[in-house]
């Protein structure tokens, strides 16, 4: 098959790169056309959404929110105004179930079956091709699109024909990470405000049961306050508020995801956006007076 990416962020690139490591055709489309630059020599660039669909079999979009996926799909150069689009999209990005269904019924007036394809894992993930995708929708369309999902990742979920039931899942399992997240940092908080090592802390944690890859992996370096990012704070507060958001529509009260989505938005607002999601750690230790120490 012919693959498109649209959206070369930190998750988009990797997935670009695997596909052409495992030798995939494969087209990009960025909407900062200096993103593709790194693909030039590897990939065909096209030059709009339109022009990607009419050469691509499947479509990959990971794009940043729902406007953004509005854009690619319905713009005045978007996939749906292409004479030739193609006969699958999965869509990556992380939206909400309400707005994936919505792209996926759309889409279909036209011929376009799209499948709701999150993914659970970072960009060294996404190239390594150990990310886990989760999916919804047609289940035809699934089977023809499996063997690209299969080279992105070991586990391929497929959820329900129900579109945007992928979305939920995903949303709930970024919920997770947030709760870990803000569970760890006020541990090195707690230890580090009673003077002590927070590296004992992290350390003693993944000794046990209950360590959590994010544990072992981001512990170490949250006790060193290196926040670089693999995902951004910004976009785990959009996923907070979109977790919220579809509970509340199905009546469903999450008492701790509304706290937690409050302290990562005060994060955000606190300078801390762009640095990686654990920096709740150090929006933490900001408020507590505990910068530097």
């Amino acid at each position: 098959m012919k693959v498109g990416i649209a959206g070369l962020g930190l998750m988009g690139s990797g997935i670009a790169k695997r596909l052409i490591s495992t030798g995939h055709d494969v087209w990009v489309y960025n909407r900062d056309r200096s993103k593709t630059g790194p693909f030039s020599k590897d990939a065909r660039v096209a030059a709009s959404p339109i022009e990607l669909a009419s050469n691509c079999d499947l479509v990959i979009t990971i794009v940043t929110n729902f406007d953004a996926v509005r854009e690619v799909f319905f713009g005045d150069a978007g996939i749906a105004k292409s004479k030739d689009a193609p006969a699958i999209i999965a869509d990556a990005s992380t939206i909400s179930p309400e707005q994936s269904a919505y792209c996926a019924q759309e889409l279909r007036k036209g011929g376009i079956e799209m499948l709701g394809m999150p993914v659970m894992g970072g960009p060294a993930a996404a190239e390594a091709g150990e990310l886990v995708p989760m999916v919804a929708g047609n289940r035809q369309a699934f089977e023809k699109a499996r063997p690209v999902m299969e080279k992105m990742g070991k586990h391929v979920f497929y959820i329900s024909e129900k579109d945007g039931a992928a979305n939920a899942v995903k949303l709930a399992l970024n919920l997770n990470i947030a709760l870990i997240a803000t569970a760890v940092s006020e541990g090195i908080t707690l230890v580090k405000g009673s003077g002590i090592d927070p590296a004992v802390f992290v350390q003693v944690l993944n000794s046990t049961y209950f360590k959590t890859g994010l544990s072992e992996k981001k512990g170490p370096l949250m006790v060193a306050n290196d926040y670089e990012p693999s995902f951004h704070l910004k976009n785990m507060l959009k996923d907070l508020e979109l977790a919220n958001d579809t509970a509340q529509a199905h009546g469903i009260t999450l008492p701790t995801a509304a706290l937690v989505q409050q302290m990562f938005r005060a994060a955000n607002n606190s300078g801390y956006s762009e640095m990686d999601y654990t920096a709740i750690c150090a929006f933490l230790a900001k408020i507590n007076g505990m910068e530097g120490k």
